[in-house]
């Protein structure tokens, strides 16, 4: 049998509690701290490889394992941000997998659920445009999301809207009195909240209306406006110069822009088609 040689062992930078094992002159494995001490792992030394390795996969995956029913007791988690927390953590892809398969097969992650959860907990003041973005930053799969949000009671929806709307209409009479600065200010804040603009102009109409401040031709021209694939495209671009000044990463640069569209109130599935048409 080949002799292989520890030919140093560090102290990872993020994480004092693991080590990088080299044997040979190259990395050969991550593994606690406490394992350096059980199987005396110094420099010097002479090993079985494969036996070590197999030691130190199986310590990893036991540690990763409670790392992540540690993180589940503090708070649900997509598979995404439980990939994220464990890499953080500073263990291996492989090891990672393993434990988020373990996860999934005894249910701990569940994305479907997530999304159930989630929804049902920000239903009743965000539009399905704004929990669908959110959901789509925790790594959540289009498919899962849209089989989930189409299951939206859109009634439901709408009344939740009507109830925000309702609210912030009496607050912004309390310093605004333009019947068109209101409707705009007022539409502005659902759009923002997630409302797709098919019910913010219903319940814009409906807000206005009890109040006798309804206005046709105010509501036809601003929704007009914002919901112009060219206005966006035009809004886009102007931002997209800006953000590639101190950006150079094209993924960072696709999310920065997405964010801003968002935050103005432009739905998703326009965005999409002006991110991928700019970058």
């Amino acid at each position: 049998m080949a002799e292989h040689v520890i030919t140093k062992v560090e102290i990872q930078k993020k994480n004092r509690e693991r080590v990088n094992v080299y044997i040979d002159g190259h990395f050969a494995f991550p593994c606690n701290l406490e394992l350096v001490y059980t199987f005396d792992i110094t420099k010097g030394k002479i090993v079985d490889v494969e036996y070590l390795k197999g030691i130190v996969d199986e310590n990893n995956y036991m540690k990763c394992k409670n790392s992540a029913l540690t993180i589940l007791d503090r708070t649900y988690k997509t598979e995404k941000q439980m990939r994220d927390k464990l890499a953080e953590k500073q263990y291996d892809d492989g090891t990672i997998s393993k434990v988020i398969d373990f996860l999934k097969k005894y249910k701990f992650i569940d994305d479907s659920k997530f999304v159930e959860l989630y929804i049902k907990e920000k239903i009743d003041f965000q539009g399905r445009n704004k929990i669908k973005y959110s959901l789509l930053k925790k790594g959540i799969g289009e498919n899962i999301l849209n089989e989930k949000l189409n299951s939206i009671d859109s009634h439901f929806e709408e009344k939740a809207a009507l109830n925000m709307a309702q609210k912030k209409y009496a607050s912004i009479l309390k310093s605004e009195n333009s019947v068109k600065k209101i409707y705009k200010k007022l539409g502005d804040y659902l759009i923002r909240k997630g409302y797709d603009f098919s019910m913010v102009k219903s319940v814009l109409g409906k807000v206005l209306k009890e109040c006798g401040n309804f206005s046709e031709k105010g509501e036809n021209t601003y929704f007009k406006k914002n919901n112009d694939l060219d206005e966006l495209y035009a809004v886009a671009k102007k931002r997209y110069e800006i953000i590639i000044k101190s950006e150079k990463d094209r993924n960072k640069v696709y999310r920065r822009l997405g964010a801003y569209l968002m935050r103005r109130g432009y739905p998703w599935e326009n965005i999409k088609k002006v991110l991928n048409k700019i970058i």
